[in-house]
C-alpha cells in the first residue's frame, strides 16, 4: 500500500469514526429548501400581503417537512435509519429553543408586538443551532453564531419589513449554508467514492 492509499484509508476510517459520535446526516438540500421556502414566504408577504403569522407558520411547517424528507433521504443513502441515537440527541438539543420560540411567538403576537418576532426567531434559532453544534459538524456552530449576530442586529436596528429581515437571514443565510454543505459533501464523496452523497 502506497503512502497516498494509506492516507486515503485513514481519512475514510476517521470519517466513519466521526459518524459514530457525530450526527452527519445534515443535508445541504435541506438548507437550500429552507432558504427557498423562506423567500417564497417573503414574496407572499410583499406581493399578496398574506397575514404575518399564517405566512411564517406555513413556512416553518413546510421547512420542517423538507428537512425531514432530505435528512431521511441522506440517512437512507448512508445506509442508516433516520431516528438514530445521534438524531435524537440533536433533536433534544434543539427542542428548548424551538419551544421557547413557539411560546414567545404566541405571547408577542397576542400583545401586538409581532415586529419583534423575526429578530427573536433568529436569536433562538442561533441558540438552538449552537446547542446542536456539540453533536454535529462545525458548520452548524458557524450557522448558529451567524444567526445570533443577525438576530441582535435586527432587534437593535430600526424596524424593517419582516419580509426583508427574513429574506436576508432565514432565506439568504440558509441558501448559502445549503450550497456550501452540498459542495463540501460532493467534494468529500469525490475524494472517497465509497461515501454516499
Amino acid at each position: 500500500m502506497s503512502g497516498k492509499e494509506a492516507e486515503q484509508t485513514l481519512s475514510v476510517i476517521r470519517t466513519l469514526m466521526e459518524r459514530s459520535t457525530c450526527y452527519t446526516n445534515l443535508s445541504g438540500h435541506a438548507g437550500i429548501a429552507a432558504g427557498l421556502l423562506t423567500l417564497v414566504g417573503c414574496g407572499l408577504r410583499i406581493w399578496l400581503r398574506t397575514p404575518f403569522l399564517t405566512t411564517w407558520m406555513g413556512v416553518l411547517i413546510t421547512t420542517v417537512g423538507a428537512v425531514i424528507f432530505f435528512t431521511a433521504r441522506l440517512a437512507q443513502a448512508n445506509g442508516e435509519p433516520l431516528w438514530t441515537r445521534q438524531a435524537r440527541t440533536v433533536v433534544m438539543a434543539l427542542l428548548p429553543a424551538f419551544g421557547a420560540a413557539l411560546l414567545l411567538t404566541l405571547v408577542l403576537f397576542r400583545v401586538g408586538q409581532q415586529a419583534l418576532l423575526p429578530g427573536l426567531w433568529m436569536l433562538l434559532w442561533g441558540v438552538g443551532a449552537l446547542a446542536m453544534s456539540f453533536f454535529t459538524p462545525r458548520v452548524i456552530s458557524m450557522l448558529g453564531a451567524t444567526f445570533l449576530a443577525a438576530g441582535t442586529l435586527v432587534l437593535l436596528a430600526p424596524p424593517v419589513h419582516d419580509a426583508l429581515s427574513m429574506g436576508l437571514t432565514f432565506g439568504a443565510i440558509h441558501l448559502a449554508y445549503g450550497i456550501v454543505l452540498t459542495c463540501a459533501r460532493q467534494a468529500t464523496c469525490a475524494a472517497h467514492p465509497a461515501l454516499p452523497l
